[in-house]
């Protein structure tokens, strides 16, 4: 397969104050000293045969919106985005330059977080995260509206999502925009695993715990996503529901624990559905995509597996 010369590509980055810097080939990095819409407009930005590429992070969506828009439009060649997981440490986001020189030398696969062409499926994200990110005065502060959620209605997880009779949609949507990719989270020594999504989003015994303490106010990013994942699947009571129905499958998971821990564990188990789905839709690749969430290896009663086929056949 054909791979852009690295020299040849426009790398970009939005530092935490908001300007563009960039750089191409053995160039050094440069700070435009401009806001995402303005450096798109300048002269940096021009000419059909330009590959463009960006860290897919909060602070970049806006630029990977914009930057798609021009793509879909045929200004530019193409649109690739990396996971920040290509960086050595988190701490490094703080220096552009640093990731800018650490963007020149991305070996991972596509797969586990490198490089990859932006397509709708993934676009969908970064315009619900830029919309956040240019109307909530507090980040922190997901606002369903009516632009978020017609981006979450054709999201490629929906389908799979709405299999949850329970699901709430503002909730399900800020832990996308949370995740943003699932290939971010990927261990490379085992792949299949989730545990680095469910790390990154609080799902353990102690942050369980602090969340549903109702004494203790959310304090950090780990439990309010944690809270946010709860939220997203739990929204009645087990009594409330009738537990013998195939798509209250996470209900059936929290009883056999209950209480905190049930809740842990169902969480665990609709982030470990919500990935391999995600994975799933977001797989282009003829042939391979109907393979990438294996129900009959998810679920655990023909019902659930039966069930699950015929909604997502309905769904279509």
């Amino acid at each position: 397969m054909f791979q852009t010369p690295d020299e040849t590509v426009l790398k970009l980055y939005t530092s935490c104050d908001g300007h563009v810097w960039h750089v191409k080939g053995i160039n050094p990095a440069v700070n435009s000293a401009q806001q995402p819409t303005a450096f798109l407009a300048s002269s940096a930005v021009s000419g059909l045969g330009l590959t463009v590429r960006v860290l897919g992070i909060r602070q970049n969506a806006e630029l990977i919106s914009e930057l798609y828009l021009r793509r879909h439009k045929g200004e530019i060649r193409a649109v690739e985005v990396a996971g920040p997981n290509v960086l050595h440490t988190a701490a490094e986001l703080a220096d552009p330059v640093l990731v800018l020189q650490r963007m020149r030398a991305v070996e991972v696969g596509a797969a586990r977080g490198g490089w990859h062409v932006l397509s709708m499926n993934d676009y969908l994200t970064y315009a619900m995260l830029a919309r956040q990110t240019s109307t909530a005065q507090d980040p922190c502060n997901f606002v369903f509206d009516e632009s978020a959620k017609a981006y979450f209605n054709i999201h490629p997880v929906r389908r799979a999502l709405s299999f949850i009779p329970t699901l709430s949609e503002s909730h399900a949507a800020e832990l996308l925009a949370h995740i943003i990719d699932p290939r971010w989270y990927v261990d490379r020594r085992a792949p299949d695993r989730s545990a680095k999504l469910e790390l990154y989003l609080g799902l353990t015994p102690r942050i369980q715990n602090q969340v549903e303490n109702t004494q203790c106010p959310l304090s950090n990013n780990r439990q309010r996503r944690a809270a946010t994942t709860l939220a997203a699947w739990r929204t009645a009571e087990p009594a409330e529901l009738d537990l013998q129905d195939p798509a209250n499958f996470l209900y059936r998971i929290q009883r056999v624990a209950g209480g905190t821990k049930g809740d842990l564990r169902a969480s665990q188990a609709f982030v470990r559905y919500l990935r391999h789905n995600w994975l799933a839709a977001l797989e282009t690749r003829q042939g391979v995509k109907d393979g990438l969430f294996a129900p009959d290896l998810f679920f655990k009663t023909p019902a659930e597996v039966a069930a699950f086929k015929e909604h997502m056949k309905q769904a279509k």
